[in-house]
C-alpha cells in the first residue's frame, strides 16, 4: 500500500495554495491548519498499486485543495466563527477575502492537477472529474440553502443533496484512482456512486451531532437559520402540521423517532456504497470498507439511543476533524 509522504503533501499543497499576492496572509492562515487529510489518504490507499509517487502526491493534493476551498466557502455562509482552532478566514478577513480565497483554491486545485505529471491518457480524465466533482459540491450546497421542510419528495432531495454537496468530493479520491489503474468508464462511475454513498452517510451523521446536547439545540446555527437537515426532514415525513424545528428541539420523543431513521439511512446508504465498491478494484473496494469501519460503523448498530447521544463521541470526534 502507498504511504502518504505527509511532508511532502503538505509541502505540494503549501505550494499552490499560497500567494505572493494580496490573498497571501489568509492563505497561510488557512492552510497553516491542516485537517486530518482525510481525502489525501483516501486517495493514496485507493490507487495503492499506482506506483508513482510524485504524481500520486499532486493527485491527492489536488483533492485536499478543493476540498480546502469547500471549507473556506461553507464557513461563510454558515457563520462558523472557528474551525482546527482558530478564526475562520471569514471572521478574522472578512467575507470578501474569504469568498475569494475560496475561487483561488479552487484554481490552485487545477494547477495542481495540471502538473502533476500524470500520462496524457489519465490526465484529461482527472481533469473532467474535478471539474465534475466541483458542480456538483456547489450544487448540492445551494440545493441545501434552497430547501424547505415541506418540499415535495423531501427526503429524495435531501439524499440528492447530501450526494452532491459532500459526496462529490469524497468520491473524488475512489474515482481518481479508479482512473490511475486504468479502469474503464463505467468501473469510475461505480467508484464515484460509492464515494457518493459514503457522503450521504457522512452528511447524515453531521447533521445529527448537534443533537448530541440538547439544551443547547435551540441555539445552534442549523435550528436558527432553519437548516433542513436529515433528522428535520425525519420528522417533516410525518405530516405534522407542528414546526418541525420546535419538534426537534423540544419533544424528545420526536427526536428519539428522527435518529432512529437517520440511522436507517446510514445503514441503507453504506449498502449502496458497498454494493457499487463491490464492482471496482480491490483496492478501491477495500478503502471503502476501511472507511466504514473507521467513521460510520458505529452507527450501523442497533444499540438504543438515549437522548443527547445520537451517536458514539468517537465517530463524533472524527468526522469533525476529517
Amino acid at each position: 500500500m502507498n504511504q502518504m509522504p505527509k511532508d511532502q503533501l503538505e509541502a505540494v499543497i503549501l505550494k499552490f495554495g499560497d500567494t505572493t499576492e494580496v490573498l497571501h496572509k489568509a492563505a497561510i492562515h488557512h492552510l497553516r491548519k491542516s485537517g486530518k487529510r482525510t481525502r489525501a489518504k483516501l486517495t493514496f490507499a485507493a490507487a495503492q498499486k499506482f506506483s508513482s509517487t510524485i504524481p500520486l502526491i499532486h493527485v491527492a493534493a489536488a483533492v485536499e485543495l478543493l476540498h480546502e476551498a469547500s471549507v473556506v466557502h461553507d464557513d461563510i455562509q454558515d457563520r462558523t466563527a472557528h474551525r482546527r482552532g482558530q478564526a475562520t478566514v471569514w471572521k478574522k478577513f472578512g467575507s470578501n477575502t474569504a469568498l475569494l480565497l475560496g475561487d483561488h483554491l479552487i484554481a490552485a486545485a487545477f494547477r495542481c492537477l495540471a502538473a502533476s505529471n500524470c500520462n496524457a491518457v489519465a490526465l484529461p480524465r482527472l481533469i473532467q472529474a474535478m471539474a465534475a466533482a466541483t458542480s456538483r459540491a456547489t450544487s448540492g450546497q445551494l440545493q441545501q440553502l434552497c430547501l424547505t421542510p415541506r418540499g415535495h419528495m423531501l427526503r429524495d432531495q435531501y439524499m440528492t443533496l447530501a450526494k452532491h454537496k459532500t459526496g462529490a468530493l469524497l468520491a473524488l479520491p475512489l474515482q481518481f484512482a479508479a482512473v490511475l489503474a486504468a479502469t474503464d468508464a463505467k468501473t469510475e462511475q461505480f467508484a464515484q456512486q460509492s464515494g457518493e454513498q459514503l457522503g450521504v452517510a457522512y452528511q447524515i451523521l453531521n447533521d445529527l451531532q448537534p443533537l448530541q446536547d440538547p439544551a443547547t439545540l435551540a441555539a445552534h446555527e442549523d435550528i436558527v437559520d432553519r437548516v433542513v437537515t436529515a433528522p428535520v426532514v425525519a420528522i417533516a415525513e410525518y405530516g405534522s402540521n407542528q414546526d418541525v424545528f420546535a419538534q426537534l428541539v423540544g419533544q424528545p420523543n420526536a427526536r428519539h423517532r428522527a435518529v432512529r431513521h437517520c440511522r436507517d439511512w446510514v445503514r441503507q446508504a453504506l449498502a449502496r456504497a458497498r454494493s457499487n465498491a463491490a464492482c471496482t478494484p480491490t483496492p478501491i473496494s477495500s478503502v471503502v470498507e476501511q472507511f466504514i469501519h473507521k467513521y460510520l460503523a458505529d452507527l450501523t448498530g442497533e444499540a438504543e439511543y438515549t437522548d443527547g447521544m445520537p451517536m458514539p463521541p468517537r465517530v463524533a470526534s472524527q468526522l469533525a476533524q476529517a
